[in-house]
């Protein structure tokens, strides 16, 4: 004998229940003829179609496999408040409500960042990908232009000797190029300064050698957060900020400074690295 899911108002999947146990509660009234069903063998449809539960019953149930309703409720996977099946964005937090990994879609059970299958209704949660690791290629327009900037910031440093100090400029000129498109991808609740003032305030003389590590150490810091939000697993190595910032400030120190100027370098390499490749798993999962 065949038994049989139901899902009630709240799109919660209930059962199983046997023939018998379907025809109280379709006397009960706790279901009726549109009221979204399934088999155990996962036949999917409506408890109308099944034939002898309701005098207007006409097409056998098995034969209406993908019948479902018009319109289901759902919940935001970033607030996990209902939402419409059809929404675009969540009216609660104004996020894409399926752009997230905190809720489970179908039934609003909090999430952790790794799991894959909801433990409460069994929900497969592949529509909502992490990133363990960044994609060793970009795949987006913007997500190429970090690659692009990156690139030519290091190669311009190893350029630098040889061209006398024009390749040194020229990845300076890259690499706040590189952090002004950084800071654009944090969100505005999350980045504590804006892309234009985390570039600009860095030529103040004085008060930049302070703002340095508010632009830089900052960008590291806040990127993390923004991949926390979105459930991306992937992290920023933030700890490199710290160092480069301070060893930037001791750079300026006459004769001593080429030392700590040439370890800054190097520290920079990895840590916008770490910070790049954070904002292309972010890019990618957002398909900007």
């Amino acid at each position: 004998m065949a038994n049989f899911f139901y899902f009630d108002q709240t799109n919660q999947k209930q059962g199983p229940v046997t023939e018998q146990q379907l025809k109280e509660l379709a006397t009960q009234g706790t279901i009726g003829p549109n009221t979204p069903m399934e088999t155990d063998t996962g036949h999917k449809g409506v408890a109308g179609r099944i034939p002898g539960l309701f005098p207007a019953a006409s097409t056998p149930f098995a034969q209406t496999p993908q019948a479902v309703p018009a319109s289901r409720q759902l919940f935001c996977t970033n607030c996990g408040q209902s939402v419409s099946e059809h929404a675009v964005a969540c009216m609660s937090c104004g996020a894409n409500p399926v752009g997230h990994r905190k809720f489970c879609r179908q039934c609003g059970e909090s999430l952790n960042p790794e799991q894959v299958v909801c433990v409460k209704c069994g929900a497969a949660l592949a529509n909502t990908p992490t990133h363990p690791i960044a994609s060793s290629s970009a795949t987006t327009p913007l997500a190429k232009t970090l690659d692009t900037y990156f690139m030519w910031f290091w190669i311009s440093l190893a350029a630098a000797i040889p061209t006398v100090g024009l390749g040194l400029i020229a990845a300076i000129v890259f690499m706040y190029l590189l952090l002004y498109q950084l800071w654009k991808l944090i969100p505005a609740d999350i980045a504590r300064t804006s892309p234009g003032k985390a570039v600009g305030f860095c030529f103040i003389p004085f008060f930049g050698y302070y703002w340095i590590f508010v632009a830089w150490k900052g960008v590291g810091e806040d990127m993390n957060k923004t991949l926390q939000r979105y459930g991306i697993q992937y992290q920023v190595n933030k700890s490199l900020g710290l160092p480069a910032c301070i060893l930037m400030c001791c750079s300026v120190i006459p004769y001593l400074g080429v030392l700590p100027g040439i370890a800054s370098c190097i520290l920079l390499i990895f840590f916008l690295k770490s910070v790049k490749d954070g904002a292309i798993a972010l890019l990618e999962q957002r398909g900007v």
